[in-house]
């Protein structure tokens, strides 16, 4: 070389710089060497880092509890089993090797192509045949199947060490790869202790597997007022509420039903943020991940339920026999509060955490059952006799009964013929019967005969100002506002047909959250009040400064002015229906506690046919001082008396222990 040879001559400045220019290659080579040899690795990593990914962090749910902060809803930590897919790349170019020679091997090539670069280089120069290749669409084909193959060899044995039977989809994995590949593909949502224990042992030998501790739904109580509670899915889905773009989502949950969805904003929190460093290929830097925004946790949304009396609510709707379909609304007379709502029969809101299975999926549409079907506010029945207390009133107040004339005896024939042709039946036999008297052996005639003198005018008109064919207000969506007919309306040739059916409940659709709230009025001397399912807000974070969001306690909606001898005469009835033997109500009598109840039957028919019959009890107790406003309905009941006054016993009983300080621990009766 030129260099070589000036420094064997003897020309001294030659000799030093060539020296110079020897010294400086070799140092340029030691950095190429450092660079590309020993730093190789560290650059190439650099080199396929792309950028930054933002991910949404989503807020731990806040709680739902009772009023006295018993939890109805919460979280709990739960461990889920995820794959890190980067760190089965090996693996995957492993398996799509494999998988290309035997579909060369399948067509009869073989993948002769020296590995080598100068092998490469001497076989092109040796013009050695081509090395055989697949299409485009070969290739990705061998990549998917490869991805499937890897994975579904570990879920094989997570399956056999845990006992599961995961199935894991090409199609499922594929869309994981495609819109999410910087995050864990996940395997098990949620394990049980001895799963964690196992996989805690011995996971490490399954590659790519990782246990992640993640906090979840739980409804500790199961079935319990799952209707008033709702339910929660999970969702990756854009919420439209915030105005900022993520690329990916962490998985969130969103009400469905019930205050869950009532209250979701609130429940939900505020959401935080992270950046994470993905490469090239889409995969994760295990420390490129920062923190951005911390999320915050969401508000606790306090009910007016009380959990014990809920629990007994629910356990008397279940021994009705039969079919359990029915509901039971409990109100606080003095202010409107829902202690307790429940409807029968329910459905278990863990179920929808993660999905809902098929078959359970299938059993929640039974078009007989209904369990999803919130029946103390959506479901709109007759109300029977137990509108017979508005027929009362409303005569009383008309002057069409007077205190002096409800002791006027009327005779009855055991039915009520409306013209020439229309007989309706009577459930009380034949015989001469005062207010009183009729009242509690609920006879139809005597109250068609009254109702026809007062008119379908003036009847509807009083109905109406309990608000019956308006919605209660309730801030949960699944409520209906039942029918209350229009008097212009009607025909005068159906009039006294529309009066006679209407002074006995059957012209007119309620729901039993409407029928509570119409018997706590008449509990109260006339005031009807906008339900109150929610008393306060409070904040998640429990050093939070924040105060407070209360909802107002009794909030009036209107106001019956109910003369008080009115008043007297109606609730004598009433407490006289539970407390003679001789009373329909008799089978909800309290001992120590007067209770005050009226019942009732409704018959739903399909032209002449009877297709079901809806039994009620509604009441309210004690008579000395009313507190609690109590409503029973059953479908397909035998009568208010025998199917639905049981219930409302129980109830009662539970709401005369509590008020003792004689309830056995857990809030049961003894």
């Amino acid at each position: 070389m030129l260099v070589l040879d000036q420094i064997n001559k003897g020309d001294g400045s030659l000799r030093l710089v060539a020296w110079w220019v020897s010294a400086g290659l070799l140092v340029l080579a030691a950095g190429l060497w450092r660079i590309q040899v020993m730093q190789g690795d560290r650059y190439r990593e650099r080199q396929e880092t792309q950028s930054f990914r933002s991910v949404r962090v989503p807020a731990l749910r806040g709680r739902i509890l009772d009023r006295n902060g018993l939890a109805l809803v919460d979280n709990q930590p739960r461990y889920r089993l995820d794959v890190y897919l980067d760190e089965l790349l090996p693996q995957f170019a492993a398996e799509e090797k494999r998988l290309r020679n035997l579909q060369l091997a399948a067509r009869g090539l073989t993948n002769t192509a020296p590995a080598g670069l100068w092998e490469r280089l001497a076989a092109r120069l040796g013009r050695k045949p081509r090395r055989p290749s697949l299409s485009a669409n070969e290739r990705e084909w061998l990549r998917r199947a490869a991805r499937h193959a890897v994975v579904s060899n570990i879920v094989g044995q997570v399956n056999q060490r845990l006992g599961l039977q995961i199935v894991k989809t090409e199609e499922d994995l594929f869309r994981h790869w495609q819109q999410q590949r910087a995050l864990p593909f996940p395997l098990v949502n949620r394990l049980a202790p001895a799963q964690v224990a196992i996989l805690t042992e011995q996971g490490s030998s399954i590659p790519g597997v990782e246990l992640d501790l993640v906090p979840s739904r739980l409804y500790p109580h199961g079935p319990l007022a799952a209707h008033v509670l709702g339910y929660v899915k999970s969702t990756e889905d854009p919420d439209p509420a915030e105005d900022r773009d993520f690329d990916y989502r962490l998985r969130d949950y969103r009400g469905e039903i019930g205050l869950e969805a009532a209250y979701d904003r609130v429940l939900r929190g505020v959401a935080g943020a992270k950046s994470i460093l993905i490469n090239s290929s889409g995969y994760r830097h295990r420390q490129g991940e920062v923190l951005l925004e911390a999320p915050v946790p969401g508000d606790h949304v306090v009910t007016t339920l009380d959990l014990p009396l809920q629990r007994m609510v629910e356990k008397s709707l279940s021994l009705v026999s039969g079919d359990e379909r029915g509901a039971a609304v409990v109100v606080d007379v003095r202010n409107g509060d829902i202690l307790a709502m429940a409807s029968a029969p329910s459905f278990d809101p863990n179920g929808w955490i993660d999905g809902i299975r098929r078959a359970d999926y299938e059993r929640l549409l039974d078009p007989k059952m209904r369990p999803m079907f919130n029946r103390a506010t959506y479901g709109s029945y007759n109300p029977g006799s137990t509108f017979k207390v508005i027929t009362a009133l409303a005569c009383l107040d008309a002057g069409v009964l007077t205190p002096a004339s409800v002791n006027e005896r009327m005779h009855t024939l055991g039915y009520y013929r409306l013209g020439r042709n229309h007989v309706i039946d009577d459930t009380a036999p034949a015989g001469d019967y005062d207010f009183n008297r009729a009242f509690i052996k609920s006879s139809n005639a005597y109250f068609i005969e009254h109702g026809l003198r007062l008119g379908l005018g003036p009847l509807l008109s009083y109905a109406r100002r309990f608000h019956l064919g308006e919605k209660t207000g309730l801030r949960i969506q699944e409520e209906t506002s039942g029918i209350l007919p229009e008097a212009s309306g009607i025909p005068n040739a159906f009039a006294a047909g529309k009066t006679a059916n209407l002074s006995i409940g059957q012209e007119l659709t309620v729901t039993p959250l409407q029928l509570a709230l119409v018997f706590a009025a008449v509990a109260n001397g006339g005031s009807v009040w906008w339900p109150r399912l929610v008393d306060h807000v409070e904040p998640g974070e429990a050093l939070s400064t924040e105060a407070h969001q209360s909802v107002r306690s009794g909030q009036l909606r209107d106001r019956i002015e109910i003369p008080r001898p009115h008043l007297a005469i109606v609730h004598a009835a009433m407490r006289d229906d539970v407390a003679l033997d001789d009373g329909t109500g008799r089978a909800a009598r309290v001992p120590g506690f007067a209770v005050c109840g009226k019942t009732g039957t409704a018959e739903v028919k399909s032209g002449r046919k009877l297709v079901d019959r809806i039994t009620w009890f509604a009441s309210f107790a004690p008579f000395e001082s009313p507190r609690y406003a109590v409503v029973v309905m059953v479908e397909s009941g035998g009568s208010g008396g025998r199917t639905c006054a049981p219930v409302a016993q129980r109830i009662y009983e539970h709401l005369r222990d509590r008020e003792r300080g004689t309830l056995s621990q857990g809030g049961m009766s003894p």
